[in-house]
């Protein structure tokens, strides 16, 4: 049982679960079998079943969470690809941006603060709408909950890639 707790196990499986996510996703063209959700899914479970703790499990999780950075920063890549695209359109840009994150940002704190939130959990959902890296040193900075911040931009990412493109139709 204790090759069950091994960091690099737990990788291994958490690389393999969302491998046959996506292979089954695939196959069924479901979009509610989200590979991303399917995987923390069968990892609970599997978390729940063994009785390994969350802890153990995240020992080899910060050997993901090592290359989410860099990840972030290789999203640049394909952004510099349409620089001049995006100088044409720098205008409209620019205020869509500000104009969805202030209210993003306006209608989590006031629905969180009149549900009773406390202002730790309150500074964790702010950031909820940009990458979980950048949005857990958000949090960590004001006072929120790193933790829970990643979960929520989790959650938030996982029903715009489930619902988003049905509500754009």
């Amino acid at each position: 049982m204790e090759y069950l707790e091994n960091k690099f196990f737990l990788l291994a499986l958490t690389f393999g679960v969302f491998f046959l996510s996506r292979v089954l996703q695939k196959k069924t063209g479901w979009v509610v079998l989200n590979p991303i959700l399917l995987t923390i899914a069968v990892l609970i479970l599997f978390l729940k079943f063994t009785g390994i703790s969350y802890e153990t499990y995240n020992e080899g999780g910060h050997l993901i969470e090592f290359w989410l950075k860099p990840a972030v920063v290789a999203l640049g890549v394909p952004l510099y690809l349409q620089l001049e695209m995006i100088k044409k359109q720098l205008l409209p840009i620019v205020i869509s941006q500000l104009a969805g994150c202030l209210v993003g940002l306006v209608a989590v704190v006031v629905i969180a603060r009149l549900l009773g939130a406390t202002p730790d959990i309150i500074c964790s959902l702010a950031p909820k709408s940009v990458t979980t890296p950048i949005a857990m040193e958000v949090s960590k900075a004001t006072g929120g909950i790193p933790s829970l911040t990643a979960a929520v931009v989790v959650v938030v990412g996982l029903f715009g890639a489930v619902f988003g493109f049905k509500v754009l139709r």
